[in-house]
């Protein structure tokens, strides 16, 4: 073996070898040699080690079911809001059918105040009178349905 080629070898044989113990001072500073008596050399096995001690693993899997545990809990806030705006939207519906009834029966009435005292006035009143009944059933059933709506809604709220 020529120098050139020994030379590479020892510093190859120097890289794989090289060890060293390291203190750590009452001051805080880290140095080759003991501080005093009682210094404890620190352990440094794992410094560069890309392997995951178990310890390690298990805090990560632990991190991991806690934000797994945090998202179902943010995603039923979202639904429990989703219905809260549900049930918002068809008490609105409601209001705006007893509403529009309400409309509807006013303008019946006031047509009603033009009918004749006759028989074709009569006969004109009853008509409006089986029109306002059947607004006034139309709306019911509208609002029977909102509110079945409504109290499925709260029965889903009250199961999450």
């Amino acid at each position: 073996m020529d120098g050139k080629s020994w030379f590479i070898f020892v510093l190859c044989l120097m890289a794989f070898n090289a060890s060293a113990q390291v203190y750590k001072c009452a001051d805080g500073k880290y140095q080759s040699d003991p501080c005093d008596e009682q210094s404890q050399p620190l352990d440094l096995s794992n410094v560069g080690n890309i392997v995951e001690s178990p310890v390690k693993a298990l805090q990560y899997n632990d991190e991991t079911q806690s934000a797994a545990t945090t998202k179902a809990e943010v995603t039923d806030y979202i639904r429990k809001q989703q219905i809260k705006r549900e049930i918002t939207t068809l008490e609105n519906d409601r209001k705006k059918v007893f509403a529009a009834r309400d409309d509807k029966i006013a303008q019946l009435r006031n047509r009603g105040r033009h009918a004749n005292n006759n028989l074709a006035g009569a006969t004109w009143q009853q008509s409006l009178a089986q029109e306002m009944t059947a607004v006034m059933q139309q709306a019911d059933t509208d609002v029977q349905t909102i509110d079945r709506q409504i109290e499925s809604l709260k029965s889903q709220l009250l199961q999450q």
